[in-house]
């Protein structure tokens, strides 16, 4: 083989090598910042770490995480949550949610209108009821007193989902 083609092969090989690993890139970086369950952006204050089918698998809120197992069919085990306080990252053991606050960090902000420009509503919501982490008790029951919504320990709600 001439120097010249060798060159050339090895460019193009290096081009395809820096191409396949640029999309593999950008594809795990997307699954991390976007729910596994809704598509929507994974909120740093309310991320959510579980495993499905062994991989380790980000979603936006409890809800999309919980929910996974009714709408897959695949059992889901929730390892890491986020406190939505702190941002802090917490083991599923311990913590305490706050359920159908006034705060949903998932709901979009702009009303979706249909092609008429009428207001359309939404009947079902997987990201609602709110749910939001908190690290103990004492911090879920004074976000409870000023945002509404029901204080419960995570492995009891976490139950709830499983029936």
């Amino acid at each position: 083989m001439k120097p010249k083609s060798l060159i050339a092969l090895l460019l193009a090989v290096l081009v395809v090598g820096a191409l396949s690993y640029s999309a593999w890139r950008y594809v795990a970086e997307r699954e991390t910042h976007s729910c596994r369950a809704c598509s929507r952006p994974v909120h740093e204050h309310s991320r959510v770490v579980a495993l499905v089918d062994g991989k380790r698998r980000a979603y936006c809120c409890p809800a999309c995480a919980l929910s996974e197992r009714h709408q897959s069919g695949k059992p889901v085990d929730v390892i890491e949550l986020t406190d939505h306080l702190s941002g802090r990252k917490l083991e599923p053991a311990g913590v305490f949610v706050v359920r159908n606050s006034d705060v949903n960090p998932c709901l979009q902000h702009q009303p979706a209108v249909s092609l008429d420009k009428q207001p359309m509503y939404s009947h079902f919501d997987r990201c609602s009821p709110s749910i939001l982490v908190f690290a103990g008790r004492t911090a879920a029951e004074e976000f409870s007193r000023q945002h509404g919504g029901q204080v419960l320990p995570f492995s009891g709600l976490a139950s709830e989902y499983q029936r």
